[in-house]
């Protein structure tokens, strides 16, 4: 990356930005925070619409409808009539709700009732109280007061009580009487019902109209986009501007193109903080296909970090094989890649090849097809699986918790390695040299305290050789007794997270038996005797059982990918790799429609009915 700075005169700084962001290739940082009553409008116009786009979402459109039966020529117009029709659909709930609970007052005490009767009984002395009450209650009111009795309603019984004291009442919570009467109440019940029942049209109708709105959406993020940057750029006696970026190697002759045809000026240098540089990071198709998983967690390795993205997939693939572990749920990951693979992104799609096809690999060695024992019996099947890493009828915890360890202490060389060949040019890879022997020595000793296995006799010369180069030269000083005692200092609590570090890779094998233990007792308690005597009822019930079940069971197994998977790339692997993911990602400013956002400089979409 390149840092760049850009002038312009200010009278040409509008055409400038937008044909930077035609362009599409600097990546702004403001020189002064954008603000402004447009920007706060913008913002608030693009939250507006998204909400719009979104409820639209919900109801179906009517792909047989060649056109809007509601037609609003202005996007706007529609955004304000959508939002607000909402709104109106609510409080007409609202007020269905309360007029529901007002008509069953009546269905409860009677629809010959009116409420003008009440009032003339007040004029008259009398007063009458309505409450509902529990029956063990009702007889400790009859014995003293002057209480009628309705029929059962819900379990509870309705009484009203007649007084000649205004102030004398029930210590119980009196039910309110009716705004309306009943004609009324069905009358704007009616209402209401129609009403919702146009509102919903129109909300189906205006689902024909997403594609507009997704225009109006990108209009305005560019608009916004334009805005911040003439509000973030810097100025020069009101009669300059100019922005600070940065730019990427391979687009420097396209934008010095770009420049020459403008008459900008530029200056292209150096960045003087690579900790304030954006990333961009370029790999082959075959390695950009872990870019969903590094999206989904957010991370971005730093400006002068090592970019992990094929050691992230090579290892999220196994780890995935292995925490999954069975050839089922492998192949039903495939076959639900298969059937929606035009609505994933190319690099989605290719993802889940990759990790249900080394689901179904693992699943087939180690004999796992849905947690069911029958079927891994099958000669076929049989012959393919490997006894050392099986999932039934082998004693195999050891080879699993010592394959697991192999894995993590070669995971982990790897990292070093990568190192290694980073500070090739500094006395610091021989520190990497020692730091690859202290994990091996690790390996050996993680074996002999967890499995109880002989270390080699030469085991210990890999701690003694790997702890004096990793003294001598892991810190480059002046002072090389202090650089020295730096890292023996260190080096205690370093060993001890190495060797915790080895012995978590052990979740890849705990989380892939529990997997398949799960399934197993699904199928046990589902199926306990098989299905020959099972009736069609039975049989039924046994699927949606074992459905739910295995449902279950992938849902777990994908959170331990999600929890374990990613750990140890992130934290394990990335942390002997020295990768704090403490970068920013490259985003350069691009307006998607150039020339519309251009003319929407005199006609504003904020303020206009017409784009």
């Amino acid at each position: 990356m390149k840092e760049i700075l850009l002038f312009t005169t200010s009278s040409s700084v509008d055409e400038t930005v937008h044909k930077l962001g035609g362009l599409g290739v600097v990546d702004i940082k403001e020189i002064h925070q954008p603000k402004g009553e447009l920007i706060e409008r913008c913002v608030k116009e693009i939250n507006r619409t998204e909400s719009a786009i979104d409820m639209l979402k919900n109801y179906k459109s009517d792909e047989d409808a060649t056109k809007l039966q509601y037609r609003i020529k202005d996007p706007k117009r529609t955004v304000s009539r959508v939002l607000k029709t909402v709104h109106i659909k609510q409080k007409c709930k609202s007020k269905l709700d309360d007029l529901n609970k007002q008509l069953a007052w009546y269905q409860t005490w009677g629809e010959d009732i009116k409420i003008e009767d009440f009032k003339y009984l007040q004029e008259k002395g009398l007063y009458i109280h309505l409450y509902l009450v529990d029956k063990p209650f009702l007889k400790s009111l009859t014995k003293s007061h002057c209480i009628e009795v309705f029929a059962e309603q819900n379990g509870n019984i309705p009484i009203a009580f007649f007084t000649r004291d205004a102030s004398e009442k029930l210590n119980l919570k009196a039910v309110s009487l009716p705004e309306l009467s009943l004609k009324s109440i069905k009358q704007q019940i009616k209402r209401k019902e129609r009403q919702l029942v146009e509102i919903e049209l129109f909300l189906e109708d205006q689902t024909n109209s997403t594609m507009s709105l997704d225009d109006y959406l990108i209009v305005l993020k560019d608009r916004l986009g334009v805005e911040e940057t003439l509000k973030g750029m810097g100025d020069v006696e009101g009669k300059v501007k100019y922005l600070k970026g940065y730019i990427p190697q391979h687009t420097i002759e396209l934008f010095k193109s770009a420049a020459q045809q403008y008459n900008w000026g530029y200056n292209i240098s150096d960045p003087d903080n690579p900790e304030d540089v954006p990333v961009y990071i370029k790999n082959p198709k075959w390695i950009s296909i872990i870019n969903p998983v590094m999206k989904f967690i957010d991370i971005v390795p730093g400006y002068k970090e090592v970019d992990v993205s094929i050691y992230f997939l090579v290892a999220f693939a196994l780890f995935f094989a292995m925490l999954v572990g069975d050839a089922g749920y492998g192949a039903i990951f495939l076959l639900t890649t298969i059937l929606f693979r035009k609505k994933m992104a190319s690099q989605m799609r290719l993802l889940m090849y990759v990790l249900s096809g080394t689901t179904v690999i693992w699943g087939v060695l180690s004999g796992t097809y849905f947690g069911a024992e029958e079927i891994a019996a099958i000669p076929f099947f049989n012959n393919l699986i490997i006894e050392d890493i099986s999932s039934f009828g082998v004693d195999n915890i050891a080879f699993m918790m010592h394959l697991s360890f192999l894995i993590g202490t070669i995971h982990l060389t790897i990292a070093h390695g990568v190192r290694f060949f980073q500070f090739i040019n500094s006395i610091k890879a021989l520190s990497e040299l020692g730091w690859i022997c202290l994990v091996w020595g690790l390996f050996f000793l993680t074996e002999q305290l967890v499995l109880s296995k002989t270390s080699p006799d030469w085991s210990h010369w890999l701690f003694l050789v790997g702890a004096l180069l990793v003294a001598l030269f892991s810190v480059e000083s002046k002072n090389f007794f202090k650089s020295m005692g730096v890292s023996v200092a260190n080096l205690p609590l370093s060993l001890i997270s190495g060797f915790s570090d080895i012995v978590s890779y052990v979740r890849l094998f705990a989380v892939g038996m529990a997997t398949a233990a799960v399934a197993s007792s699904f199928n046990n308690m589902v199926l306990p005797n098989g299905i020959s005597d099972m009736g069609i009822l039975n049989l039924i019930m046994a699927a949606i059982a074992l459905l739910l079940g295995h449902g279950l069971n992938v849902a777990l197994a994908l959170m331990a990918v999600m929890v374990h998977g990613i750990r140890l790339n992130m934290l394990e692997f990335a942390g002997h790799l020295g990768v704090q993911f403490s970068g920013e990602a490259y985003k350069p400013f691009k307006l998607i429609a150039p020339s519309r956002a251009f003319e929407a400089q005199n006609t504003n979409p904020l303020t206009q009915n017409n784009i």
